[in-house]
């Protein structure tokens, strides 16, 4: 059977639920654990918990951690004064100071360079994407498509999250372009990935633009605020809507998020949303467990 994974990162059930979102709840859909994923660290990092779901583990044991990578953002960002942040970390620890945004105005910190270099930060090491499902499912003998995914083969998506905690601060239209010009990439991809799902067995897309609606809109007693996250949930929830009526009986759609979103912490939340087209034998407990879903729905005749 082929099968088409639409990775929505951020997706909040609740929304979707509270919302009515017929679209990405599909025929079957719940929630899966995600803090198992990321144990002691507790840090829901993207590039960590897709990484865990392409491999149907954690990754952290492997070194590919959280800690690491911001240590590596953190060296390229401030360059020469890198010193001088440990430094500041010894005498104050994880005291937050403000500094870091002063020393981006001034351009002391360079969000330049952490951009450029994002995509190879927070990607898996080579021996880790071979035991991807996507590598797996190649040697298996199954044709695969996957562009823009986090941990595995992003560019262009590393450079928006390396980008995204500049505009949290930002007037509300300056926030809404950003928000466009990344639901605009969206669509392109999405048209792009469901194109190629006519020739493969296995298509991943991945569009990070309600992790970032979340994070600059998800203010529940703001209603214009809400007014304009709702509008990009129902922008997503029609286009799965209208693929899933598109390629009906052609094989299986998954929606899956990597986590969702707690607007009283402003945090990444313990869950994640997923939903399927068909009946599943299995039904996903955990982020780790959609590798053996997905290689078990190709063999499916």
């Amino acid at each position: 059977m082929k099968v088409l994974v639409l990775a929505v990162d951020g997706l909040e059930a609740d929304l979707v639920k509270k919302w009515n979102l017929k679209g990405l709840m599909q025929k079957e859909w719940g929630i899966h654990d995600v803090y198992s994923v990321v144990g002691e660290e507790g840090k829901i990092y993207t590039p960590i918990v897709w990484g865990a779901f392409l491999l149907g583990e954690s990754p952290l044991q492997k070194g590919f951690t959280y800690e690491d990578m911001f240590k590596k953002r953190m060296k390229i960002g401030y360059g020469i004064l890198y010193p001088l942040y440990v430094l500041r970390k010894k005498l104050l620890g994880g005291r937050k100071l403000g500094l870091r945004k002063f020393l981006i105005k001034i351009g002391l910190f360079n969000v330049e360079r952490i951009r450029k270099h994002a995509a190879k930060i927070e990607k898996l090491p080579e021996a880790l994407i071979e035991k991807t499902v996507v590598e797996e499912a190649r040697k298996m003998g199954y044709r695969v498509w996957v562009k823009e995914f986090p941990s595995l083969n992003e560019n262009k998506v590393a450079e928006f999250r390396a980008y995204m905690g500049v505009y949290f601060s930002e007037d509300l239209q300056t926030r809404l372009k950003h928000l466009e010009n990344v639901y605009s990439f969206t669509l392109d991809l999405f048209e792009e990935a469901v194109e190629a799902f006519k020739d493969n067995d296995l298509v991943l897309f991945y569009s990070p633009i309600i992790d970032y609606a979340n994070h600059m809109l998800y203010r529940p007693k703001a209603l214009k605020l809400m007014v304009h996250l709702a509008t990009f949930y129902k922008r997503i929830n029609n286009l799965v809507e209208k693929t899933s009526e598109r390629l009906s009986g052609e094989g299986a759609i998954l929606v899956v998020s990597d986590h969702g979103y707690d607007p009283v912490k402003h945090e990444h939340s313990r869950y994640g949303f997923w939903s399927s087209n068909i009946a599943l034998g299995t039904k996903p407990k955990s982020i780790t467990d959609f590798k053996d879903i997905i290689l078990k729905l190709l063999k499916t005749k």
